[in-house]
């Protein structure tokens, strides 16, 4: 369950709590000498945030395809997805590819910083007459940030979304969560 304080560059800061994000991750393959993984899966995005202050309300489907190696004392994590919004909406259902690139180095056993280069390309989807145009835009963002791991399979992560392109909904986004896996 995030949590999620935006601020938009014409519009009010908001806070409050996102959308609930359940995922299915599989392993694909595992290479213990190389120290690498990749992994394939899928998330449901379920509407628990106030779509009205622009902190979620989304339905939405996204397979992704992720990999990740331990180069010396770091860790760097790759991710692709395509995602289906499933809301129903006039006109057409928006449908983002997403990449994303992080490195982290993980200090200890349960605090691990690390820096995300995070794309969005709205590939199709009827942006509202007020909202910047990104249909087929790219948007690119920097995301310094934090893991920590008070027990095993728990892990309270935050980070602050900085937009780096014109392609931008906000300023500036602090991102929060706490992921619980079984």
């Amino acid at each position: 369950m995030p949590l999620v304080i935006q601020n938009p560059s014409d519009a009010v800061s908001t806070a409050g709590p996102g959308d609930l994000t359940v995922e299915n991750k599989f392993l694909l393959w595992r290479s213990i000498q190389y120290l690498t993984a990749v992994a394939g899966g899928f998330e449901l995005r379920l509407p628990s945030g106030s779509e009205r202050r622009g902190l979620g309300g989304e339905f939405g489907a996204e397979p992704f395809l992720t990999a990740g190696i331990a180069l010396g004392p770091f860790d760097i994590l790759a991710e692709i997805a395509y995602e289906w919004s499933l809301n129903n909406v006039p006109g057409q259902r928006e449908q983002n590819l997403m990449g994303n690139l992080a490195v982290a180095w993980p200090v200890s056993r349960w605090f691990t910083p690390l820096l995300e280069l995070n794309t969005v390309t709205m590939m199709q989807g009827t942006v509202a007459e007020d909202s910047p145009k990104l249909n087929g835009r790219t948007q690119v963002y920097l995301t310094p940030g934090f893991n920590v791991r008070p027990l095993s399979g728990v892990t309270f992560r935050a980070g602050v979304e900085l937009p780096t392109s014109s392609a931008r909904t906000f300023d500036y986004r602090l991102r929060a969560a706490l992921v619980w896996e079984f």
